[in-house]
């Protein structure tokens, strides 16, 4: 018990350590991976070690849902033995006692799998931005196994034998190379052949397999889940709020209307105010569109229309001087149009509420060329 509620302590110390640290948002594609392992196995207790042991191959898919917990489908089967004995070949309590045999399949039996993983590793001393040297996954599943009936003599034992199954284990992962795209495995694991039994030690096999895994690139061109510093990006957008303070405001607009009596051409002005609102979203260079870091000002703007129920924001989006000029026009309207969806489609405002707008190249709202690809919110009406 005391050895649970230090682990406890030091996972609840890790995530106050990390409270400023959050984990960019990923994309269905991003954090898959793909396995290849070769190994041995044998029944548990009642049989010589040696004697029994046998060879296996197992593939597995993997999708990290967080940087501590994922999920993954795998297929582990074991390779026949072409001069069975009726010590030797015994798996899932079917034992085959013909002597020798020629097995007709390549795979005598195998096991189709899904698993809950947890990187033991992130989830106690928190992530840190790239997968560790090492790390320790502990997994848990449930398959269906069967026995291929065609590898036996006609007779007796020549149905295929379905079973429902459970595995256990831990992944030992080094993670090599600079991309951190590619880890070696030993995966020492206690399989169960038949569930609907119990758990029961005379109806299971230990595993030991050793492979590679490959981790695809994800969107953010890394192959691992990307971190930003939420009290280091907020101080940003506050220094970039001040300066934008700072930056004269266009807070009146004239419109001509020429209307047309009897008497000489009379010239009427109507005055239209607008309000300059304080977030702004910053974009990354040649890109349109909003990063997880960036969604705090878009929630500000949809609180504060929420709050004001009346108000109506225009969205203007801008681009940095480099490149070419279309260009940027065209990447300052997606930009507007991207913060335009987000307040539209994930807060729900209602589309009469806000328009949208590219205003093309601009190096007038801030000093820092870097800087200028951002969208700006201006209050036409409260």
């Amino acid at each position: 018990m005391k050895k649970i509620l230090l682990s406890i302590v030091v996972a609840a110390s890790s995530i106050a350590a990390n409270a400023q640290v959050a984990v960019e948002e990923s994309k269905f594609l991003d954090n898959w991976s793909l396995g290849i392992q070769g190994g041995v196995f044998e029944p548990t207790v009642g049989q010589n070690v040696f004697k029994t042991m046998r060879a296996g191959v197992n593939v597995e898919i993997a999708k990290q849902i967080s940087p501590v917990f994922g999920i993954s489908a795998n297929y582990f089967a074991g390779i026949n033995a072409n001069n069975a004995t009726p010590t030797s070949y015994v798996f899932w309590g079917k034992e085959n006692a013909w002597g020798d045999v020629t097995p007709k399949t390549a795979f005598d039996f195998g096991n189709l799998g899904a698993n809950a993983l947890i990187n033991l590793h992130n989830l106690f001393y928190g992530y840190k931005g790239q997968p560790r040297a090492f790390e320790l996954v502990a997994r848990a599943g449930a398959g269906w196994g069967y026995i291929m009936g065609n590898c036996y003599p006609q007779g007796e034992g020549s149905d295929a034998y379905n079973t429902v199954t459970a595995n256990f284990g831990l992944d030992f992962n080094v993670n090599v190379g600079k991309a951190k795209a590619l880890s070696v495995n030993v995966k020492p694991a206690i399989s169960f052949w038949d569930v609907a039994a119990g758990l029961h030690a005379n109806k299971s096999n230990l595993q030991l397999l050793a492979g590679l895994t490959y981790h695809f690139k994800n969107a953010n061109g890394l192959h691992y889940f990307k971190t930003y510093n939420v009290g280091e990006m907020q101080a940003t957008i506050d220094r970039l709020n001040a300066e934008l303070a700072k930056k004269p405001k266009e807070v009146i607009k004239e419109v001509e209307v020429i209307k047309e009596v009897e008497k000489p051409v009379e010239v009427v002005k109507t005055v239209k105010e607008t309000t300059q609102l304080a977030p702004v979203v910053i974009f990354q260079l040649g890109k349109s569109t909003v990063d997880a870091s960036q969604r705090p000002s878009v929630a500000m703007i949809a609180t504060y229309m929420k709050n004001h129920p009346t108000s109506k924001v225009a969205v203007y989006g801008y681009a940095s001087p480099e490149g070419n000029a279309e260009l940027n026009q065209k990447l300052s309207d997606a930009r507007a149009k991207a913060v335009y969806d987000m307040l539209v489609n994930t807060y729900k405002i209602s589309p009469e509420r806000l328009s949208h707008k590219g205003l093309g190249v601009t190096d007038e709202l801030f000093d820092e060329n870097d800087w200028n690809r951002v969208a700006t919110f201006i209050e036409e009406s409260k």
